[in-house]
């Protein structure tokens, strides 16, 4: 199994050439490529105005020599934005958010983009297919993959959600982002994968608390009640699909790789 991070982790704190360094230094083989370099405050796309086709070409010629030239493939580019907001204004803004992400996530190195669903509320699921029906078709057309990634407070918080989601875009390059944390208030670790099975594509390696309200938090994979033997199994038995860490931190990521590391090397030797 391929284990790589989310490279925001280092280079929101180093300059990326040394981001690089730091990621490839822990064994990684991959990253989730970020719109947030320390190096570049005036295009990080925390701003507004900004989105991932402002970064100049030097900018990005930089970023992606710097991840290639540490031997880390870069598998997706992020791409959050809020796509089901009620204000139609803020929905047209993350559409073209989403849709500029497209445009340059081949620039980046990456073929694929993720993006959250958009925060829930009433008819949120409804904004959602339309934004989605809005981005796909350009998407199609560039041959870039868009992965949503389920999350509770999110209008696609569960699978089942997420599967409706698949069933009324109906285009083949809408993927998913599996976090199982995400959901694991509304769904175990293993009905993921009965329920999208070959739609996953990525999948983020975080953990999750559950409290007696349930109410979920996110500390780092190995601190939670994700059923990492099924998760990493199934995952597995999907192919070739690459892991992701978040929600770690320079302090705690090498416990993290080496949890992991161990959970995978248990499910393949059993």
């Amino acid at each position: 199994m391929k284990l790589g991070v989310r490279a925001i982790i280092f280079t929101r704190n180093h300059p990326v050439e040394e981001a690089a360094r730091l990621i490839a230094a822990h064994g990684l083989e991959g990253v989730a490529v970020p719109t947030w370099y320390q190096e570049y405050p005036e295009y990080c796309t925390r701003h507004p105005a900004m989105n991932p086709a402002a970064f100049p070409q030097d900018a990005v010629d930089t970023i992606i020599g710097a991840f290639r030239s540490e031997g880390l493939e870069t598998w997706v580019m992020d791409a959050y934005n809020n796509i089901s907001a009620e204000d139609d204004e803020a929905r047209a803004a993350a559409v073209e958010a989403v849709r500029s992400s497209i445009e340059a996530a081949p620039g980046f190195g990456c073929s694929a983009i993720v993006t959250e669903s958009g925060r829930r509320g009433v008819g949120g699921f409804e904004r959602c297919v339309q934004s989605m029906r809005e981005i796909m078709p350009p998407a199609e057309d560039a041959g870039v993959t868009v992965c949503i990634e389920p999350s509770y407070a999110q209008s696609v918080p569960n699978s089942w959600t997420m599967r409706g989601l698949i069933e009324e875009v109906a285009s083949p390059n809408l993927k998913v982002l599996l976090d199982p944390a995400n959901i694991l208030c509304y769904d175990d670790t293993q009905r993921p994968f009965d329920v999208l099975g070959e739609h996953i594509i990525l999948a983020h390696a975080k953990d999750c608390t559950v409290d007696e309200k349930g109410m979920p938090g996110f500390p780092s994979a190995g601190e939670g009640e994700v059923d990492w033997p099924v998760f990493i199994e199934r995952l597995m038995a999907l192919g070739d699909v690459p892991l992701i860490i978040e929600y770690a931190n320079e302090n705690n990521i090498g416990q993290v790789v080496e949890f992991l590391r161990d959970r995978i090397a248990e499910v393949e030797g059993s």
